[in-house]
């Protein structure tokens, strides 16, 4: 799932509470970049306006004073020009904008520029930008601090800038001004490279944690096959050591289950719909014998006191709500159990939690940095592929969170006896034996969801006579193998996936 997808899940689900905590991380940037902006919009604006209170459009004499602290803040009449103060390799320079279309004819216009520190003729230079409108110009040290710039003669028109370079013994810059030059001295070529090795790292890292705690798993070489389940341990659970997650295959192996214990029937109709049904009770939801999460899946089938549940009737309930919170219950309710028999050392949802919120965490991060440099950061913006890099490691890690659980020593174990008995399921030879070689094809077959081996399970049992389960109907005269298997497989994987998709982000 995309870093998109989670934080759209994520504002737009029904967990209110989330919603709330990352609607408020979103109003805080957005209040942040729009105090930045207000803060530093006078970089385009002149710093020294004419009083629209003065009716005439002459002017005789106008002077007025920035003053330049020692950590580097520039005010002029109370108003803050820091934005001005740039750092260069060898010295500060001040490039303010004074005047800029006064409005008014001004014979005499003086700009004092007051330093921190004592300064001598040779350690500065001052220069003008006065691009039209002004009759003549210079400037001079006046006294040891004050650098002085005169004009005459400006016109209504004018643009004046007063540039200003001189020692770093003078001031000391704020940390933020002083980063903003080191990562300006960065060339195009370091930034592209942070780039593409960052999301390149990360993925190494977590496909080398992935392996190191799934080796078990995904370097399983033994020859033994078991041809019995190790256990009576439910299909979804095996699902989850196997997996490390709840997913669709879980949640079809369930209704099989259910179905196969003569909970629930399945029909499928000659125009392609389906249809569940209830059997023993009216309200499966309540009876004891039924795992937690078996009780809610059935609740999020079928409506209350309802005995059939259409198609319809399951997209109608899943698309009631944009996430559904009794699905998301299910899979806490799958963990806990697997969490419960030993099998892991920490519940997987906590540590899908920990993994896809350390990811969320990082985008965010990135979020600020790239806003911070598109609108603030000086030219040229090179460090926004350091961010952009950011962005994609920060999807690598929500994308993999669900892959990080880890196994006891008991669940590593049960592990291994399941891929003996998935190896059972999956061999390529017929299935022998003289009687009851359906009922263990039945029996079997939720296992083989949830190891994705349904095809080649069904395979094995092909030239047998094959008799309907009683839990499926359906409106063809006649019912081979291969079109029980094309029939359900379709409707539970779509059924399945539609859960599986309706779930809160929250759990994994």
């Amino acid at each position: 799932m995309s870093t998109w997808q989670v934080i759209k899940k994520l504002l737009s689900g029904s967990n209110l509470s989330w919603r709330k905590i990352f609607l408020a991380i979103l109003l805080i940037i957005v209040i942040a970049i729009g105090f930045y902006y207000w803060k530093n919009q006078n970089k385009t604006e002149a710093a020294y306006k004419i009083s629209q209170a003065n009716p005439t459009s002459f002017v005789e004499t106008v002077k007025i004073n920035v003053d330049v602290s020692p950590n580097g803040r520039i005010t002029l009449e109370g108003k803050d020009y820091s934005n001005t103060l740039k750092v260069f390799r060898d010295f500060y320079e001040i490039r303010l904008l004074v005047l800029d279309k006064p409005g008014v004819f001004i014979s005499n216009f003086t700009v004092n520029l007051t330093l921190p520190r004592d300064v001598t003729q040779n350690q500065i230079e001052q220069t003008v930008f006065a691009v039209h409108g002004v009759g003549s110009y210079d400037y001079s040290l006046s006294s040891p601090r004050v650098l002085t710039y005169r004009a005459s003669n400006v016109s209504s028109e004018a643009s004046y800038t007063i540039v200003a370079h001189f020692p770093k013994s003078v001031l000391k810059a704020s940390f933020a001004k002083q980063l903003d030059y080191v990562l300006s001295q960065i060339s195009t070529k370091v930034y592209l490279g942070f780039a593409i090795a960052l999301p390149l790292v990360t993925l190494i890292i977590m496909i080398f944690m992935i392996v190191r705690r799934r080796q078990d798993q995904i370097f399983y070489l033994s020859n033994k096959i078991l041809n019995i389940p190790p256990s009576n341990t439910p299909p979804a659970v095996v699902g989850v050591l196997a997996d490390g997650q709840v997913g669709p295959r879980e949640i079809a192996a369930t209704l099989i289950d259910l179905a196969n214990r003569g909970y629930i029937y399945i029909t499928c109709h000659a125009n392609g719909t389906y249809s569940f049904g209830k059997r023993k009770s009216l309200n499966l939801e309540k009876l004891p014998e039924l795992a937690e999460y078996e009780r809610i899946l059935l609740s999020k089938i079928f409506m209350p006191n309802q005995y059939m549940s259409t198609g319809e009737d399951v997209d109608m309930r899943i698309g009631q709500h944009v996430f559904s919170r009794k699905i998301a219950q299910v899979y806490l309710n799958i963990y806990n159990e697997t969490t419960r028999l030993g099998y892991f050392i920490k519940n997987p949802v906590a540590v899908h939690l920990r993994w896809r919120f350390t990811g969320i965490f990082l985008f965010f991060i990135g979020l600020l940095g790239f806003l911070y440099t598109a609108f603030f950061a000086p030219d040229p913006k090179f460090p926004l592929f350091l961010w952009v890099g950011e962005f994609i490691a920060s999807a690598i890690i929500i994308w993999l969170s669900g892959l990080m659980p880890i196994r006891s020593v008991t669940g590593t174990s049960t592990l291994r006896q399941w891929l003996q008995f998935r190896s059972y399921l999956k061999m390529g030879k017929a299935a022998t034996g003289t009687a009851g070689l359906m009922d263990e094809y039945r029996r079997m077959l939720p296992y083989a969801i949830v190891f994705g081996v349904e095809t080649e399970w069904t395979r094995r049992f092909m030239k047998e006579t094959f008799i309907r389960p009683d839990w499926f109907d359906t409106e063809d005269m006649v019912v081979t193998l291969d079109v029980f298997a094309s029939t359900l497989f379709p409707i539970i994987a779509y059924v399945g996936g539609s859960l599986d998709k309706s779930h809160e982000p929250t759990v994994e």
